[in-house]
């Protein structure tokens, strides 16, 4: 797989992000201008808990698919089939007890975000197609199919928020934005696929056989990405909790701000670990993580640097003065993004050594702390806290917790990525 195709594959997806990032600042930050921080908190603590739904539902299904589709994409066309309806089924059982829940707690504006928010959710949790493409360096069509949601509903939000129409709306737009590629992709997966059939004459046993591969793959990283989707989303439900919907608009406009430069990194990593994953020499792999690994570091440390000088202004500009609280939880969290980036490699580099089990207990290890931690800091203070607790959380989950793995295999891409031994340079 030249580095050509991959370069291409990357070029595409960062156009697609950068679009993302015009709607991002232009679109999005003049919709929180107008709905202000308390509703703009409310439907980011929406978004956070469908997002933890949209995770358990996949069941640590996506490494999986990406991983097949890599080695084998028809084998992995018949994985996608066959975990559909395992998808579709777990989260409706799930929504339907959450949407419970906020009904009893919302009012009528902030339950029909949840229900926008749950629906979008469903569009995305079933969009595996996206991860048939990016593994098959097809990620022009998930950009295209993309941009064509994310205009229409960035456009309908705009027109909104200029005609100081009902906030309700909004609810359209989001839905939009998911549904739209949602379709567009599965159409032209089912047109590309059409000649991949289920091996053997009875589809339902062969449709069976992949489902319980799925399961059974799954069930030693599904603990892992609940976690995951736990601990990256816990300080928002604390500060929901604590603070008030107020401060957690505030905290959200720092996150996002935190973590939408990452856009770049993000396509280069996911368009290097097809190449990663099917590369049967450990050397060349090593080789190969090393220099993503040095790549996403010296990047992150120029974006945050960046940020360190013309935050204030970006956030004046973008928000306005009712945001301006949100600088420094926004700096401190651009450095817990750099290191999450850093541990997307490492996971996907233990997942390429099958190490399913060993992510599973170490995420719930890292939950299990990231708990107590969360808690206490936005407690004692508050968004500060916040941000310093998901720092020290990626930090552990980075370095310590990874380096029991395969005889410090984790240790020798850190000393590694930093020019040392192993013969990687």
């Amino acid at each position: 797989m030249g580095l050509n195709k991959i370069g291409r594959n990357s070029i595409w997806m960062m156009l697609e992000k950068i679009i993302s990032i015009f709607g991002l600042f232009f679109v999005t930050s003049y919709v929180a201008k107008y709905i202000g921080p308390s509703l703009f908190g409310e439907l980011s603590l929406a978004m956070a808990i469908f997002q933890i739904v949209q995770i358990v539902s996949q069941m640590g299904g996506d490494n999986i698919i990406f991983k097949r589709v890599s080695k084998n994409p028809d084998s992995g066309v018949r994985l996608i089939r066959s975990s559909f309806l395992m998808r579709l089924a777990v989260y409706v059982a799930i929504s339907v007890a959450v949407l419970g829940y906020f009904y009893t707690v919302d009012d009528t504006t902030s339950f029909i975000f949840c229900i926008a928010v749950c629906i979008a959710s469903f569009f995305t949790t079933l969009d595996v197609y996206a991860i048939y493409n990016n593994s098959q360096l097809r990620s022009k069509y998930n950009t295209i199919s993309n941009v064509i949601g994310l205009g229409i509903g960035l456009g309908i939000r705009y027109l909104i928020a200029l005609m100081q129409w009902d906030p309700a709306l909004l609810a359209i737009p989001i839905v939009l934005t998911t549904a739209i590629p949602f379709f567009i992709r599965r159409h032209d997966f089912i047109t590309r696929s059409a000649s991949v059939t289920m091996m053997g004459r009875n589809w339902k046993s062969a449709a069976k056989k992949y489902s319980k591969y799925m399961i059974m793959s799954g069930s030693s990283i599904v603990l892992s990405s609940i976690s995951v989707a736990i601990y990256t989303r816990i300080n928002q439900i604390f500060i929901s909790d604590f603070l008030g919907s107020y401060q957690l608009g505030i905290y959200s406009v720092a996150l996002t701000l935190a973590t939408a430069w990452t856009f770049a990194l993000a396509s280069i990593i996911t368009s290097f670990y097809p190449s990663i994953y099917a590369d049967t020499n450990d050397r060349t792999a090593m080789a190969k993580a090393v220099k993503l690994n040095r790549i996403v570091f010296l990047c992150s440390a120029l974006v945050i640097a960046g940020f360190a000088l013309f935050g204030r202004q970006a956030i004046a500009l973008l928000y306005g003065a009712q945001y301006a609280a949100a600088y420094l939880p926004a700096l401190i969290l651009s450095v817990g993004t750099m290191l999450s980036l850093m541990g997307s490699i490492a996971y996907r580099y233990v997942i390429k050594y099958s190490g399913f089990s060993y992510l599973s207990k170490k995420m719930f290890l890292i939950l299990a702390f990231s708990l107590p931690v969360s808690y206490l800091l936005i407690k004692q203070h508050g968004l500060i806290g916040a941000s310093v607790s998901v720092v020290l959380v990626e930090l552990l989950s980075l370095t310590v917790m990874n380096y029991f793995f395969k005889n410090g295999l984790i240790v020798k891409l850190h000393i590694g990525s930093i020019g040392f031994a192993w013969g990687v340079k």
